[in-house]
């Protein structure tokens, strides 16, 4: 038969089965009653010639089989009869077929769950064409691998002198006020030279991009739009080219707008607009506050690029005196917006497979014990002429059947999971650079993929054991009594080991994990949160004397507000990860300015009464003053650390400095505050200089508004203040000091508690498989402890006997769990804070828990086995 014809006939016999079944059973009807009839004319009566005519037919039963077989279907109907026989199988043990699917839901959905997050941050391609050529450029110190903002002049020569990128853009993001209908309201802003969209491989959605005419000085006042602004604040009018966005002081006119959902890492910019930067004078842009992105040639690798920028960072160390002892670091864009993700999915990951094996583990148990059961069926069948692949085929379908179904429920609840977690999770980690957490095919595939290698994985060691049933053996004692060979009893004891030994390690991470927690509650911040409120204030392109007097008219009409106790500004507030790098020379070196001199430090631009506000002690000298003006001399503040650090033995106050930046005169230090942990909770605090805003104002700031009630509450009237001060003032990002250490605590806790509940989760596994699995193995002995209780031997001893075989498992496994723990927590170190991987409280807690809940299960089964009653046992043996 040519190969179209017999595809069409075996696609017909697939999806039309019972209608060529049909054909073929009507064949052979016609051909008995042509036999009926020969016979009935040869003079047979009609019941003996139906009779003949069926014995013989006989022969044409074998060319019918054959027809059938030429189908090439009969590993089809072989896998149907397995399924079907599986599915009687599987519902005739409901308890057990209900616990794996259980298990395996439970092991499937967790770790699909966290895949689900990997894919969206690690796997997922970023939404730009070619990502991996797109880069981003940072600089840093020599001696300090922590990557630092990039000064503009620096920008301009890589700029010139580099010759791996296709294109390069300089972006800062500072808010801008814009007038609407119901006043001024602020919105996210990205200023970026004129190869931003080239970078990023976009094209606007309407109008253009910027050119480098419009990033000179004294260029056109333009903007582009981001789609979702233009969309809510000119309702998608396609004709917006050339209509212009009112500012408090002038407007932008609009020149396109951006393609839909075009960001860099977090939200969608409202506006972009130009970087205004003089290539023969880039400084007067400003300092080391901008960022740097790059798209790379197309036969440029990373390491090229690292390379070459290194060699124009040690040329660039001659030339300018900022550049000393500074470098350069690429990075892959996607590399760099999931630094902070990747350390803790990578831990999550981790957690959850072993969750996962766990749970694999205590499948082949219960599926190891069920095939032992079944021994005398596998025997009989053997006996019978069934081939031992087909015994192994069946098993495996049977496993197939279970963990597809496991899967599907693991599906079900990875679903719940991900929406229940993705509010957790956008606190925890800046998952929305990455687009929308979801149940994806991927996430599917792997959860189903998943179940099939866990079906092949765990089901094909009993699937095996079922191969080699002896039947003269098993027959000769009825199934009954059997022990399981030595080979069988130690993979049993394996996997008690294991699932021992891998709740040891899971317990002690999470008792490490929750220490740490618990250490960073009870963490000194230097700063009192409750009760404490900041939103954020764009001052605005003003003159500095105007900014130092809108500030000071915001705050007296803040501070008149009923329930208001305090309040200030300062530019970066705490614990939001932003923090002001310089340096600073002290008395006669600041003549010189000599890079050599100068000595690292913080920097925080902040308003009179921020102290007060803030909740930070003055521990000596004094606060800032009214008297403290643009016209009287330069003073400043210091923490504690600062004075420890730079003033040893010596009194800080009344020293003389000048911070790296200031073109005034040198600045008294007045004062001395507690520290704060401005960089994060798990960052030690670093020297901070506070400078006054009355004497170097500044474009950005944070009003800090300490009340005497619930700070929530007082948000609208603060607002309401700014506004009567300023009605062209609007304020963003308004929430109390409180959800910022909660924000930052949102991380540490998440993963505490995952890890908890994984732990958790395992240790109630470990003891279901601990008990199934022992109790199995005894249960292989009930012979031999019936026999020892009728010759004498008290049940105290069979109980004893059987807790020490139980007990030696228990006790080799959590020496292993420790011994992977020790190994596991070298990697861990990073995740802790105020306690060490190897905190012997924690492991002696895991190791009772685990020890604990282990020989209950073995208790229980102990009490079973000294409670048979010998003649019953001996008579079913």
């Amino acid at each position: 038969m040519k190969s179209p014809s017999l595809l069409r006939l075996r696609l017909r016999s697939l999806f039309r089965r019972r209608l060529v079944d049909r054909d073929l059973d009507d064949e052979l009807r016609h051909h008995v009653d042509l036999l009926i009839e020969g016979h009935i004319e040869a003079g047979l009566s009609p019941v003996d010639a139906r009779h003949r005519a069926i014995r013989e037919m006989g022969a044409l039963t074998s060319p019918i089989e054959a027809c059938r077989d030429a189908r090439g279907l009969t590993w089809f109907d072989d896998a149907l009869k397995d399924v079907r026989y599986a599915g009687r199988t599987l519902r005739g043990s409901a308890t057990l077929t209900a616990t794996i699917i259980a298990v395996l839901a439970l092991g499937i959905g967790a770790s699909t769950t966290i895949f689900a997050f990997a894919n969206a941050v690690l796997l997922r391609p970023l939404p730009y064409p070619s990502p991996g050529r797109i880069v981003v450029l940072h600089e840093r110190a020599l001696d300090v691998p922590a990557p630092l903002n990039v000064h503009p002049q620096n920008f301009v020569e890589w700029r010139s002198r580099s010759g791996v990128f296709e294109s390069l853009v300089l972006v800062q993001t500072p808010p801008l006020n814009v007038m609407g209908t119901e006043g001024a309201e602020q919105v996210s802003r990205m200023m970026a030279t004129s190869d931003l969209f080239r970078v990023f491989g976009v094209v606007p959605a309407l109008g253009r991009g910027f050119i480098d005419a419009d990033t000179r000085p004294g260029g056109p006042q333009v903007a582009v739009l981001g789609y979702a602004f233009w969309q809510r604040w000119f309702g998608g009018d396609p004709g917006v080219l050339g209509r212009e966005l009112r500012l408090p002081a002038g407007s932008l006119t609009v020149i396109g707008v951006a393609p839909r959902g075009f960001k860099i890492g977090g939200d969608e910019p409202a506006v972009f607009t130009p970087l205004v930067l003089d290539p023969a004078n880039p400084g007067a842009a400003g300092s080391r506050a901008f960022q740097c992105y790059g798209r790379l040639n197309a036969n440029v690798t990373l390491a090229g690029a690292q390379g070459e920028m290194t060699a124009i960072a040690t040329g660039l160390r001659q030339v300018y005196p900022m550049d000393k002892d500074m470098g350069v670091a690429v990075s892959s864009l996607h590399e760099y917006l999931s630094r902070e993700t990747r350390p803790a999915l990578h831990l999550m990951l981790g957690v959850v497979l072993a969750v996962l094996a766990i749970a694999g583990v205590n499948i082949a148990g219960l599926l190891m014990a069920r095939s032992a059961d079944r021994r005398a069926e596998f025997a009989l069948r053997v006996a019978l002429g069934a081939r031992r692949g087909r015994l192994v085929r069946q098993v495996v379908t049977e496993s197939l059947l279970l963990s597809l179904a496991g899967g599907l429920a693991g599906v079900a609840l990875a679903w719940w999971l991900t929406r229940a977690l993705s509010t957790l999770a956008a606190l925890a980690f800046p998952v929305d650079a990455f687009g929308a957490v979801t149940l994806d095919t991927w996430a599917i595939v792997y959860a189903l993929g998943t179940s099939v290698i866990i079906a092949v994985a765990f089901g094909l060691v009993p699937a095996i054991e079922a191969s080699h049933a002896q039947p003269d053996a098993v027959l000769r004692t009825g199934g009954r009594g059997a022990s399981a060979d030595r080979h069988t009893r130690r993979a049993r004891f394996v996997l008690v080991i294991a699932q021992v030994a891998v709740s040891v390690m899971l317990l002690v991470g999470a008792g490490l994990l929750f220490r740490t927690l618990v250490n960073l509650t009870r963490l000194e911040l230097g700063f009192e949160p409750t009760r404490t409120l900041t939103m954020g204030v764009f001052l605005g392109v003003r003159p500095p004397e105007a900014r130092i007097a809108a500030l000071d008219a915001i705050l007296g009409r803040v501070a008149s507000v009923p329930g208001v106790v305090a309040a200030g500004t300062i530019q970066f507030p705490p614990l939001r990860g932003m923090t002001c790098g310089t340096g600073f020379w002290h008395g006669a070196q600041a003549g010189a300015r000599s890079p050599a001199d100068s000595r690292p430090t913080s920097c925080g631009l902040v308003s009179r009464g921020y102290f007060a506000a803030m909740g930070i002690p003055v521990l000596a000298g004094r606060d800032f003053a009214e008297t403290d003006r643009p016209s009287s001399p330069r003073v400043v503040i210091v923490d504690r650390t600062f004075a420890r650090k730079y003033f040893p033995g010596r009194d800080a106050i009344g020293q003389r400095i000048l911070v790296d930046g200031s073109n005034a005169s040198l600045a008294e230090i007045i004062g001395i505050v507690g520290e704060v942990r401005h960089s994060g909770l798990m960052s030690e605090p670093i020297p901070t200089v506070y400078a006054l805003h009355a004497q170097s104002p500044g474009y950005i700031t944070t009003v800090v508004v300490r009340t005497s009630g619930d700070a929530g509450t007082m948000a609208g009237a603060i607002r309401r203040a700014i506004h009567e001060a300023d009605p062209l003032q609007a304020v963003s990002a308004v929430r109390t000091v409180e959800e910022d250490v909660a924000k930052v605590l949102a991380r540490p806790r998440l993963q505490a508690w995952l890890v908890a509940g994984a732990a958790l989760l395992s240790i109630v596994l470990a003891t279901v498989g601990v008990y199934g699995l022992v109790a199995h193995v005894i249960a292989q002995q009930r012979r031999e402890f019936a026999i020892r209780v009728a010759l004498g031997a008290t049940r105290g001893v069979i109980a004893e006997q059987v807790l020490w075989q139980g007990g030696r498992l228990v006790c080799v496994g959590v020496i292993a769990g420790v011994v992977g723990a020790v190994a596991a927590g070298r990697f861990a170190s990073s995740y802790l804070f105020g306690i060490t991987n190897r905190d012997p409280l924690t492991y002696a807690a895991a190791i009772v828990v685990t020890i604990a809940a282990a020989m209950l299960a073995v208790a229980v089964v102990a009490r079973r086995a000294a409670l048979v009653d010998p003649s019953c046992a001996l008579r079913s043996s």
